[in-house]
């Protein structure tokens, strides 16, 4: 060949693209389509109150972004495909795992939909990704086993945490009770709605109280009040009223469902007021809560001192200052809940709430906490027993599974809770 012909030749290797025409369509086709799904869910038919303003602006900058975006892959070096189809193959990823996939068990609509196709989009972004950086690796099972180890570093420390916070920060449906209430186990109710501190009506069942005293009992993070029914029985039937209510975007109670239960508190205190309000309650209040309900009693009574006794039944922790403080946390486990929870306060609209820790050395009141016999949930309860001895006391069950108390050890329960109640609300005149 004319040394000007292979001038000619290399020049045109050069110059191809490295992507094939299949590889080219399946990236710009993945790529639009979680164009197409973000334009939905932000601009078209976004959740909660938007004006129409913003919704165009929005609809305009995800439209921008992806236009600019195209234009920059045309101009990058190669190498850069790679880099740009993971960047935003994984993050999509993130969000089909946390939201999409809960909704779609759900739902089966247009948003859902949608959502099911970015996040096959993603996962197609994620493949070629690898591919574009792999490329010069000469064997391809070499290849294969970097671009797994690296994806699965990448859900471990990214896209499981990230995930995870935006399912707690961001529940779509809300969590939806079944037909059960106390009638079912032959206890009289009232279906209440008490007014919180904004004006939102929470739902709640009030079973009145014999004794003059009562509980209010929380649920855990994505139940509803029939969840807790045995555990109302339970203190209803040793004389006690009991208010059990839905957290706000669970069962009936309306608004945005947040699953760290960050705005909870001022809640329980215009629960507390609706109790303290009724004609019959000439004792104390207490609350019982089991898991996240547990966390919110806690953090309500260091600003509510009206509030005299908890039973705290499975706390752990719904931040970083607290979860930092679980003993033998491996660093992979450390650097996991370090992005969980500081990505939850990212997406959260909601302020964070103070820490365990620190709420429980602002309670006088007395408090009993119970931990199953997950290892993280017995290292945190010792952690926070020993924050405020003078108040705590713990019960530890090496054997019995998170909440379930009552049910392995209704005797011993009873001792203990009801002699905890017993002490604190009784014959106690309103504050």
């Amino acid at each position: 060949m004319d040394p000007p012909l292979k001038h000619h030749a290399a020049a045109i290797a050069v110059e191809a693209p490295f992507e094939a025409p299949r590889e080219l369509r399946l990236r710009r086709a993945s790529s639009l389509t979680i164009a197409v799904y973000a334009a939905f869910v932000l601009a078209i038919a976004p959740e909660g109150q938007t004006s129409l303003r913003a919704r165009v602006a929005m609809l305009a900058l995800v439209a921008s972004a992806w236009l600019i975006a195209q234009a920059v892959v045309r101009a990058a070096p190669r190498w850069s495909l790679g880099a740009g189809s993971l960047l935003l193959g994984f993050p999509m990823v993130a969000v089909g795992a946390g939201v999409v996939g809960e909704r779609v068990y759900r739902s089966r609509g247009p948003r859902e939909l949608l959502g099911v196709a970015a996040s096959a989009a993603a996962v197609t972004l994620v493949v070629l990704g690898w591919r574009h950086l792999l490329r010069r690796v000469g064997r391809p099972w070499v290849a294969a086993g970097i671009a797994i180890a690296g994806t699965l570093v990448v859900i471990q420390l990214v896209i499981y945490p990230a995930a995870w916070a935006l399912l707690a920060t961001n529940r779509g449906a809300p969590p939806v009770a079944t037909d059960r209430t106390p009638a079912d186990v032959g206890l009289a109710f009232d279906d209440v709605r008490i007014p919180s501190y904004d004006g939102l009506d929470l739902a709640a069942w009030w079973l009145p109280s014999d004794n003059g005293a009562a509980v209010i009992v929380l649920t855990g993070s994505g139940s509803t009040r029939d969840d807790v029914l045995g555990h109302a029985a339970f203190l209803a039937r040793s004389g006690y009223g009991v208010l059990v209510p839905d957290f706000r975007g669970h069962g009936e109670t309306p608004g945005r469902s947040m699953e760290l239960g960050w705005q909870a508190d001022r809640d329980v205190s215009a629960l507390v007021t609706w109790l303290r309000e009724q004609p019959r309650l000439t004792g104390g209040v207490g609350i019982h809560g089991l898991s996240l309900g547990s966390m919110v009693a806690i953090t309500a009574a260091a600003d509510d001192p009206r509030i005299a006794a908890i039973v705290a039944e499975g706390p752990t922790s719904r931040t970083w200052a607290d979860a930092r403080l679980a003993p033998g946390m491996n660093p992979l486990m450390r650097a996991s809940w370090w992005m969980r929870l500081h990505l939850a306060r990212v997406f959260a609209p909601e302020e964070e709430p103070m820490p365990l820790v620190g709420a429980l050395r602002r309670i006088e009141a007395p408090i009993l906490m119970i931990s199953s016999d997950d290892p993280r949930e017995q290292g945190l309860i010792s952690v926070y027993a020993e924050a405020s001895p003078t108040t705590v006391t713990t019960w530890a069950l090496d054997d019995t599974p998170h909440a379930i108390a009552l049910f392995r050890y209704p005797e011993e329960y009873r001792r203990r809770v009801l002699g905890l109640f017993d002490a604190a609300l009784l014959d106690r005149g309103p504050p």
